[in-house]
């Protein structure tokens, strides 16, 4: 039983602070939009070739765009992530990210804006050790896991009418994984029976994906958008498994080893779409709002002949995120804003079914423009109480992960 336990474990940790299709963009991300909470489907600036492309067509001149790394800080903790032979186990882990810089472009041609964009909405990184003991046994694992989104596209939008925009963009991405687990049980004294399991993972995938969107501002008070963002079309993907196990001290020494490459893999991400409004009562403020909602699916991440097929079912799962941006003083502007990420994980029914994570934020930072060059800094700060079933509790309870992420924001635009 214990051994089954830690397996149910090191699956469970390996999917911490997830930003793919359990909580999805829930990274602060964007020039503007990252310091209002993700609420950039009527933003102007050029994020909309991400959050809402038929607003390129309103940015109104050549200009280049660099969004500085988010150096963010993530903890981890709980007072019993697992149950070893009637013993809770405590939890915590911590780590530090460094999310690469991203690059939008834009150039006005004719009635037409076009922009390409180089994109990284979603990094993690961690590297842990962990002890659990009991008077008879002694658990540790070592967990190594790196996992990157990589997005590279282009979109185009026109005016086809006074206030009212249309766009599209398309990207090639690319996500990639690499993951090292090792785990060591003890039984009893040094000299009892010991069990060393390793498993190397290392996962690329190529998807295609488009989003389109269109705005609409009948006043100079009021714009309405909204996008809606395509399922991903698998290109090509393909993942390397290495696993080792040896067991020594029972009555039957195990040593096996077992390795495949080129399985065939995917990362897919389902449909989503959202709607956004902004409203500006005065000339100096605006108060936006946007509402997205990632559609149920089955998603499968394994499809292969030998390595058989891994399937998991998401949950339709809505996020808001609402803002507001002050104009304090000329060509500085205050930012504030209020995230929610909603979980499209269900919420776990027993030990394995997964950790079901809903996040809440608050974001902020300041901008200014001198001359061509706009800078921007900025901050946030995301909590998660995530329910769990905690492995080994006989019988089944539920148990909470706190999950805190907080980091910094800073992005520089030229109007060329």
């Amino acid at each position: 039983m214990p051994v089954v336990v830690c397996v149910g474990l090191l699956l469970s940790l390996a999917d911490r602070a997830q930003g793919d299709a359990s909580n999805r963009n829930f990274l602060p991300f964007g020039e503007r939009a990252a310091m209002l909470a993700n609420a950039g489907i009527t933003s102007d600036a050029t994020e909309a070739v991400y959050y809402n492309p038929a607003n390129l067509a309103r940015v109104g001149q050549s200009e280049l765009s660099v969004s500085g790394s988010t150096f963010l800080r993530f903890e981890a903790s709980s007072d019993a992530i697992l149950e070893l032979q009637g013993v809770d186990q405590p939890f915590d882990a911590s780590g530090f990210v460094v999310i690469p810089s991203t690059i939008v472009s834009t150039y006005p041609i004719g009635d037409w804006t076009l922009a390409t964009a180089v994109l990284v909405p979603d990094a993690f990184e961690i590297r842990n050790r962990v002890t659990f003991e009991t008077p008879d046994l002694r658990i540790t694992q070592l967990l190594d896991q790196r996992r990157q989104s990589l997005w590279l596209g282009a979109g185009a939008a026109r005016m086809i009418a006074p206030g009212l925009s249309v766009g599209l963009s398309a990207f090639v991405t690319n996500e990639t994984e690499a993951e090292i687990n090792f785990l060591r049980l003890q039984a009893g004294d040094p000299a009892s029976a010991i069990l060393e399991q390793t498993t190397s993972t290392e996962v690329s995938v190529f998807n295609l994906s488009a989003i389109a969107g269109v705005m609409w501002e009948p006043t100079p008070q009021l714009g309405i958008g909204a996008r809606i963002h395509s399922q991903t079309l698998r290109l090509t993907g393909s993942g390397d498994i290495y696993r080792s196990v040896i067991q020594l001290g029972t009555m039957m020494d195990v040593i096996a080893e077992d390795e495949l490459e080129g399985v065939r893999v995917g990362r897919p991400l389902p449909w989503d779409a959202g709607a956004g409004i902004a409203y500006r009562p005065r000339p100096d403020l605006e108060l936006v709002a946007d509402v997205s909602v990632q559609l149920p699916a089955t998603l499968t991440t394994v499809d292969d002949a030998i390595a058989g097929v891994t399937e998991h079912e998401v949950e339709l799962a809505p996020r808001a995120g609402v803002g507001a941006e002050w104009e304090f003083s000329q060509r500085k502007w205050l930012r504030l804003g209020v995230t929610y990420n909603a979980s499209a994980v269900p919420a776990p029914e027993a030990a394995g079914d997964g950790i079901s994570e809903d996040y809440l934020g608050v974001t902020g930072g300041v901008s200014w423009q001198k001359d061509r060059t706009t800078t921007s800094l900025g901050a946030f700060y995301l909590q998660t109480n995530a329910s769990m079933i905690i492995d080994g509790s006989d019988p089944p309870r539920e148990g909470e992960l706190v999950g805190r992420l907080y980091g910094a924001l800073f992005a520089v635009s030229y109007s060329l």
